[in-house]
């Protein structure tokens, strides 16, 4: 009944509309963002569920208003760039200063490019087209941006890892403690400035960066809730994220799961279901600023996680559900088989049991509670994956309805368990976790690790 009503004629799309074409790109601590979390509010109260919303602690309001580039000396041309995320800004006049390639930015390449102070250092990348290559990105940057650093670089150049110009932002390594100008340079301009420059030729890059740049503020999550029946105390969270970058609009990455949410909410009351156990939809502000939404939820709600018995994140795009990352816990695996039955045994369920440390189930990992993300057909996510041509046009429609009917009969199946035998994980089993998945690299590539090692983010 459910998955039928959730495969129907449903405002999904609409909503989904609204969300990428008028309110477009959300960066948390925007005016965009606040219209969106009003939007999500009212979205949430016409579902007729449990309606509110809670504080989030953001460090830092950054947002980029312009950037533009000037090379001049052996050619002279405007390439097209935009700052990474946290960058800092320039005068009205901006920087000038000698461009040098410093190959892929490891230590190697900077003692052969030679003295660096003071100067732009251009970082060579290849081309993106999986998520492993993705995730490389975020942890090659550590070491390429620690070198700059240390070689006493004036700002960091990245050659696009996308083709045809394609401008994209992704978090520094050192996230809101980044105190250097960080661009991204489209990837047909950069090589440009790599011909050139090993063919001899000396360029000059003036650098021009408008951001808001501010202090703390105060942001927030959206929430609703379907109470149970005979458990309310006991939760079954299903969550995706409300912010985006502000390049394209939002619409893979993470709109459409936004909307599966409040989908999901919409026909369960609308059919007047009511789970044994209390179904509560999140939607996280903050994660592209390090998942600070859900962060701050494990903390304020830290006296209740004993009652979160599963966090499901949804954050890949519009791809075909074909499985679920159980993020170290393969057990999990049975409940998503027992909850699913009517998919028939001849569904090719493609599990993984690795760990997914950058999006909002991190925390719940990081707190020892059984945690699953989507695992989707990537589609067309990694090329549209925070750049400007993240809009509606490339939300597949039909994956989506049946990723949200998939997800409304599983959440709703195992709130209605019998028994869940999953309990809460200590620290120790956690760290052996990380231990044996070897993600310490991409904890530290998203400025998890420091948390996690000294207590403060996670169970201590």
């Amino acid at each position: 009944m459910l998955r039928d009503q959730l495969l129907a004629e449903t405002p999904i799309v609409e909503d989904l509309h609204e969300l990428c074409d008028q309110i477009g790109g959300r960066v948390t601590g925007t005016e965009p963002n606040e219209r969106a979390i009003e939007w999500a509010m009212k979205k949430m109260e016409a579902t007729g569920v449990r309606t509110w919303k809670e504080p989030i602690r953001m460090p830092r309001r950054w947002h980029e208003k312009a950037a533009s580039a000037a090379i001049t000396g052996g050619s002279e041309w405007n390439p097209r760039v935009t700052c990474r995320a946290f960058s800092t800004g320039t005068t009205a006049e901006g920087m000038t200063t000698d461009l040098v390639f410093v190959g892929k930015g490891e230590h190697e390449d900077f003692e052969k490019a030679g003295d660096v102070r003071g100067k732009f250092v251009l970082i060579e990348t290849k081309v993106m087209s999986n998520l492993t290559e993705l995730f490389l990105e975020y942890i090659n940057a550590i070491e390429v941006e620690d070198n700059a650093k240390e070689a006493g670089a004036l700002g960091i150049v990245y050659m696009s890892s996308r083709e045809k110009k394609l401008l994209y932002r992704h978090l520094t390594s050192w996230g809101p403690k980044t105190d250097m100008p960080v661009i991204v340079m489209a990837r047909d301009d950069a090589t440009r400035c790599k011909r050139l420059l090993k063919r001899g030729k000396s360029l000059e890059m003036t650098l021009k960066i408008d951001v808001i740049d501010e202090g703390p503020y105060v942001s927030y999550n959206v929430f609703g809730e379907i109470p149970g029946s005979e458990n309310p105390e006991e939760i079954m969270l299903l969550g995706a994220h409300l912010d985006s970058w502000g390049l394209g609009t939002g619409a893979n990455d993470n709109g459409c799961n936004v909307n599966m949410l409040i989908d999901i909410a919409r026909q369960m009351n609308k059919l007047g279901l009511q789970p044994k156990r209390t179904i509560r939809f999140a939607l996280w502000n903050g994660e592209e600023q390090g998942m600070l939404g859900s962060r701050d939820y494990t903390q304020l709600h830290k006296d209740e996680l004993d009652q979160h018995l599963m966090a499901i994140s949804i954050d890949i795009g519009s791809g075909k559900i074909d499985g679920f990352f159980t993020n170290g816990q393969p057990e999990l695996r049975k409940e998503v088989a027992a909850a699913c039955e009517l998919l028939g045994p001849d569904f090719d369920w493609q599990h993984s049991d690795g760990v997914i440390v950058g999006t909002d189930n991190y925390d719940f990992f990081a707190q020892g509670l059984p945690n699953m993300v989507g695992k989707h057909d990537v589609y067309n996510y990694c090329a549209d994956y925070h750049s400007e041509s993240d809009t509606f046009d490339k939300v597949n429609q039909k994956n989506l309805k049946e990723n949200t009917a998939l997800l409304g009969v599983l959440m709703w199946n195992i709130a209605n368990q019998e028994e869940w035998n999953y309990p809460r994980k200590t620290r120790s089993e956690i760290q052996a976790i990380i231990a044996q998945q070897e993600l310490e690299s991409g904890m530290r590539a998203l400025n998890l690790w420091e948390g996690w090692e000294d207590g403060s983010r996670g169970l201590k």
